[in-house]
């Protein structure tokens, strides 16, 4: 016993001696937010604070997410994390181990919703990774999963890859890191119709059909490019087709580059004058009488008055709008080209508005606020791109929009919208009501089957943008993004 107790003494001290600069390295930057929807909070040092875009992230830092809030982190090895509306995340350890110590990575999920695609580092040692819920621990065996707690029950489903999960137990502590894997654990592999639970008190995991939340969550895939930070990178070129851009929102101005106006001539149309008529010479008798010439009258046609000048009023000047909302579709999909980048969407100096499966949406940084003295504001939808989605045979099809209403109503603090969306000759109806924000955030209400985000912008609400998302029947996805324009 004293032998064992020695040895964790030695352990101890060799932990104390080691170098100040490892552990500073190891503690600081396990991770970067690289984009926020809403308004998250770190709780740090006992002391909380406002999270947000670019803050890094250390050792035992807790993320606390509220209604309508979430959270991207990108880890320092190129893994991604997602922290959903009203949860907490801790992350307990997540370093290399260096000079001899060994890897740890462990997370405590104490509430809410999370999706983590694990990064390259906790793949290389998958057996150090640990992700704690109230009532289970969650280890690996793959790299994309979602998982959904709280006090009484923890689900799991899986994306790509698998995991491995327990109930704790003597087995299976708290305290340990790494995942359990005893004779009560069970794994699950990719598959998004099935998920693992573990109810408190319950022994031993069960495979069930997968919950529409977490289901929900596995469709709204990953970008693929979110693990590289390329917002330093120069920009290619894009589609024509990119996100909202200067020259797609200004009004075209060409039509009247190219109009032509003629005036009416000002010139006095004249009558020209009658010839004189010729006068023949008057014969005489042999003695001549002289005889006065007649005296020829001639007759001058009417002058018209001249017209008066036709008045040309100059064209009213071109009020051109620089958009503050950005968004589009970050997938390339079938033969359809990706409209924007998600990484120039959510680029510095831009709030985020949504990352949705296929659709994100930033808005220009704004400390606006709009009041009920706005009352009742009717928009007019001046651009819509949309898909349909068959999850079965992978086909895309676009969508146009037939139909398009948008009223927001400040003093009542709502709003409603519709679109009636056709899809190669199928009608597809969205109606949907929610609330907004005095930010100008809104989304949809607890009764809709649609997820809709959206925001106002501009000085008295000029502008308007919301993505959508919803499942019109079984194996279907439809998803698209609107930008609209106050009506005045």
């Amino acid at each position: 016993m004293l032998k064992r107790v020695d040895q964790y003494l030695f352990m101890f001290a060799v932990l104390l001696s080691a170098s100040s600069s490892v552990l500073a390295q190891d503690f600081a930057n396990i991770g970067t937010v690289i984009a926020i929807i809403g308004q998250p909070t770190l709780l740090r040092d006992g002391r909380q604070q406002p999270l947000v875009k670019g803050d890094v992230l250390r050792e035992g830092d807790e993320l606390h997410t509220s209604g309508q809030t979430s959270v991207y982190l990108r880890t320092f090895d190129q893994g991604f994390i997602a922290v959903r509306p009203n949860s907490v995340l801790l992350i307990e350890r997540y370093r290399v181990g260096k000079q001899g110590s060994a890897s740890q990575f462990k997370l405590q999920l104490k509430s809410g919703l999370m999706r983590s695609v694990t990064g390259q580092d906790v793949q290389k040692e998958k057996d150090k990774y640990r992700l704690n819920t109230p009532v289970a621990a969650i280890g690996l065996r793959g790299t994309d999963f979602v998982v959904f707690t709280d006090d009484h029950a923890t689900q799991v489903a899986v994306q790509k890859g698998g995991v491995v999960i327990e109930p704790f137990s003597k087995a299976c502590s708290v305290e340990l890191g790494g995942p359990c894997q005893g004779i009560n654990s069970r794994e699950l592999f990719a598959s998004a119709a099935h998920m693992l639970e573990v109810i408190r008190g319950q022994a031993v995991p069960v495979k069930k059909e997968s919950s529409p939340v977490l289901q929900k969550e596995l469709q709204k895939e990953v970008p693929k490019d979110i693990a590289k930070d390329k917002s330093k990178e120069p920009l290619k070129d894009e589609p024509k087709t990119a996100a909202l851009g200067s020259e797609q929102t200004q009004i075209n101005t060409s039509d009247l580059s190219n109009a032509r106006v003629v005036a009416n001539s000002n010139s006095v149309i004249d009558g020209s004058l009658a010839a004189k008529p010729v006068i023949k010479p008057v014969e005489t008798s042999p003695v001549p009488v002289p005889v006065p010439p007649s005296v020829p009258v001639v007759l001058l046609p009417p002058v018209s008055p001249p017209p008066p000048p036709v008045v040309i009023e100059p064209p009213k000047p071109v009020v051109v709008l620089t958009p503050s909302i950005h968004w589009g579709r970050w997938q390339e999909l079938a033969n359809l080209p990706a409209t924007a980048k998600f990484t120039d969407i959510y680029k510095d100096g831009q709030e985020a508005v949504n990352a949705g499966i296929y659709y994100v949406m930033s808005r220009d940084n704004s400390n606006a606020r709009y009041g009920p003295e706005l009352g009742a504001v009717n928009f007019q939808m001046v651009k819509h791109d949309g898909i349909l989605v068959n999850t079965l045979s992978n086909a895309v099809t676009a969508t146009i929009a037939k139909e398009s209403s948008l009223q927001i109503n400040f003093a009542a603090q709502s709003f409603n919208t519709h679109l009636l969306l056709n899809a190669a000759g199928r009608d597809i109806p969205i109606n949907v009501k929610g609330t907004i924000e005095s930010n100008g955030f809104f989304m949809n209400g607890a009764v809709s089957e649609t997820q809709l985000r959206g925001v106002v912008s501009g000085k008295d609400a000029a502008e308007a943008g919301y993505t959508y998302y919803l499942s019109p029947a079984s194996n279907e996805i439809m998803s698209g993004g609107t930008y609209w324009l106050r009506q005045r």
